[in-house]
């Protein structure tokens, strides 16, 4: 008897069809991943509206509490103590952190201090003030100072250099006369008496509570070297300080024309290092003398009065978010016109502020 034996096919694929298929598979990798990215940044920027909308509310709850927008304290105080308090620390209580608060500590045993932020803040434990908040921080932001600690993304609107942008010899009153230099959101409490720079409030926002500027965002100062005329590196770094010029356009020209960066005039990197100190350089305040995602420089004329010329920057494909002093939140993009930037960071300069964009 013959017996038919049966072979068994084995089935499998050949190296040419293996290449083919590995080839379509990093042809989808390669289409998914800029979709998977950009729904992550699409989430991320979401997240970063959402705090700045929290941290426009809490300037409104703050007003409404003590009649008046937070002062920062700048470089010292009249009354004494060791630490100079940023605007954010006087928010703590409007954007849920009051366990924070509820730490801060005489500092040494001493006693505490009333001040006119509606807060005892005299001297302060600075433990408490150290940790890293979620609401002061956009996600988008790519760098971080000391391990991410303390560091803080978004910045108070200081105003600009001048109140007439584009000619010569405009003075702002309280501007530029004597040592105060803020014609935004921002106000200093240590030069209240000495320069009469008092506290902003709702009725000095003659231009329009939706057409003023109270908070922006900004990307936390790095080091990437002495590379002064490469644009993707200016959101990055801090220049050095640049002449006051006679308007806004000179000092913006003035800043964009500086090829030393700060850190290597024997400065240090510090700007998003620590949201609750009120220096210029920590980046507790921004201005608007720069346009968005330009070169920043140091300030003018005296870090000591809070001046600066630091850019409002992002991240963000296009432009940066900003919370008006409305609340609302608007995308300011890139290519915004100078007169309408400049004009958006003024309380009562008088300038026509359209809506585009």
């Amino acid at each position: 008897m013959t017996h038919l034996s049966l072979g068994v096919r084995r089935k499998g694929f050949t190296l040419v069809e293996l290449l083919v298929v590995i080839a379509i598979i990093g042809t989808l990798v390669g289409l998914l991943l800029p979709a998977v990215q950009s729904a992550r940044e699409s989430a991320r920027r979401s997240q970063c509206t959402n705090n700045l909308k929290q941290i426009g509310l809490a300037l409104q709850n703050h007003h409404d509490t003590n009649q008046m927008f937070p002062q920062s304290v700048g470089w010292g105080p009249d009354y004494g103590g060791a630490y100079y308090f940023s605007d954010k620390v006087y928010l703590l209580p409007f954007v849920e952190q009051m366990g924070i608060v509820k730490n801060l500590n005489p500092k040494d045993g001493g006693s505490w201090s009333k001040d006119n932020n509606g807060g005892v803040w005299g001297g302060l434990n600075a433990t408490a003030l150290s940790g890293r908040i979620p609401a002061f921080n956009c996600p988008s932001n790519p760098n971080t100072m000391n391990g991410g600690q303390a560091n803080h993304t978004y910045s108070i609107n200081n105003g600009t250099s001048w109140s007439q942008h584009t000619t010569g010899g405009g003075v702002y009153q309280g501007e530029r006369d004597g040592r105060v230099r803020s014609n935004g959101i921002a106000s200093y409490r240590n030069f209240e008496k000495t320069y009469g720079a008092s506290p902003v409030t709702m009725g000095q926002i003659t231009d329009g509570t939706s057409k003023t500027a109270a908070y922006s965002e900004f990307i936390v100062e790095a080091w990437n070297g002495n590379i002064t005329n490469d644009p993707k590196l200016w959101k990055s770094q801090v220049y050095s300080w640049a002449d006051a010029g006679t308007c806004t356009a000179d000092t913006r020209n003035n800043c964009l024309a500086q090829t030393g960066l700060n850190a290597s005039d024997g400065g240090r990197v510090m700007r998003g290092g620590g949201w609750s100190w009120s220096m210029a350089a920590t980046g507790s305040a921004y201005s608007h003398t720069m346009m968005l995602n330009e070169k920043s420089c140091q300030t003018t004329d005296s870090d000591w009065w809070g001046t600066n010329v630091l850019s409002a920057s992002s991240a963000h494909t296009g432009g940066v978010n900003v919370v008006r002093a409305d609340g609302s939140v608007a995308f300011y993009t890139d290519g915004v016109a100078n007169q309408v930037w400049w004009a958006l960071g003024t309380r009562s300069g008088g300038e026509a502020v359209s809506d585009d964009n």
